[in-house]
């Protein structure tokens, strides 16, 4: 299976990667590309998490229908 790219923004990932420390605590789990579990774990807990522009700055359902559309293209790739 392929990986996902989270997204092509810096600045998204980091956001991501700060929200998924805020619920988690410190970890490795986040980058530009991850694994299809990391990214399918990352768009749970983004939907669990509050609406906040420095975790989400292209918008919290913006960013996790982006992640999940880039899941559903790495899982459907032949």
């Amino acid at each position: 299976m392929d990986s996902v790219q989270l997204s092509d923004s810096k600045a998204v990932v980091e956001g991501l990667e700060a929200m998924v420390t805020d619920r988690i605590g410190e970890h490795d789990y986040i980058h530009m590309f991850v694994d299809v579990p990391v990214a399918c774990f990352v768009v749970t807990v983004a939907k669990l998490a509050e609406d906040k522009p420095e975790w989400f700055v292209r918008g919290k359902w913006a960013t996790i229908q982006a992640i999940e559309t880039r899941i559903h293209e790495a899982i459907t790739r032949k």
